[in-house]
């Protein structure tokens, strides 16, 4: 029996008293697209940023690829051996935020150069050669000697996302990649995650509040409202027959906002 790459068994996640992830538990299997749709607060970025341990849990635990992230044992750790852990598990997981977060001194050649040749110690001509291969499939190999200040929005997110792939993960993570972009950049980042879901086999995590995508995009959609799962299943099913009231209320005020879904 094959391993889910992402497991989450009845997390519970809080801040202070305000219980952000609710008993939360959901698989991820090994190259599926999974969307993440929902209000502000419903826990989706919550997610991500507890699997890149940018975020600790209170409750359950979570393994990537059958290795656990997060769970009781691994909490009761010092730090030292805590911190080389979660390190390690790391290394697996990849993620492109809503605000770019690129180097601004550094040229987008050495923003993408720079992290294997620091954590994975992979040397400079090797580091060249994958940044340049990964700028032409985001097409952007013309812009390798720029810097960030000389990039639009939509150029800095496809840079990011470069940077990203550059680690090589094994489960990819994007967190409203195209919030922060003008409405007219949008659409060329989202044909890279097109072209990613197409060409290669990694498993993605898509939060994301452009409806349209996430359908064409995603094997499966997870709903979430209060830090639950309250609907999921394929974009078809979830987008043109929801089940549950909730969806169905969330999915009116998409279109009443003027989104297609």
């Amino acid at each position: 029996m094959t391993l889910p790459m992402v497991q989450f068994e009845q997390v519970g996640k809080l801040y202070g008293s305000h219980r952000v992830l609710d008993d939360l538990s959901f698989s991820v299997s090994a190259g599926e697209k999974l969307a993440l749709i929902g209000a502000s607060g419903s826990g989706k970025t919550t997610i991500l940023r507890i699997l890149m341990t940018l975020e600790t849990i209170q409750e359950g635990a979570i393994a990537i690829n059958g290795r656990p992230l997060a769970n009781s044992a691994i909490a009761a750790l010092n730090h030292r051996k805590q911190a080389a852990h979660l390190h390690e598990i790391r290394r697996d997981i990849g993620m492109v935020f809503q605000h770019f977060n690129l180097f601004p001194h550094m040229t987008v050649f050495r923003n993408i150069m720079l992290a294997p040749m620091l954590t994975q110690k992979v040397t400079e001509s090797d580091a060249k050669a994958t940044a340049m291969a990964l700028l032409e499939m985001v097409g952007l190999q013309n812009k390798a000697s720029a810097y960030p200040a000389e990039l639009s929005g939509g150029q800095k997110q496809r840079v990011a996302i470069a940077r990203a792939l550059a680690l090589k993960p094994k489960v990819m993570l994007f967190d409203e990649v195209t919030s922060a972009l003008d409405p007219e950049l949008v659409e060329e980042v989202l044909n890279v995650l097109r072209k990613l879901a197409v060409e290669t086999d990694m498993t993605m995590l898509l939060v994301t509040h452009e409806m349209s995508f996430a359908r064409d995009f995603a094997d499966r959609v997870l709903f979430l409202d209060g830090g639950r799962i309250v609907e999921e299943g394929p974009p078809e099913e979830i987008f043109r027959n929801p089940k549950q009231d909730r969806t169905k209320v969330f999915l009116k005020k998409i279109v009443a906002a003027g989104l297609s879904i």
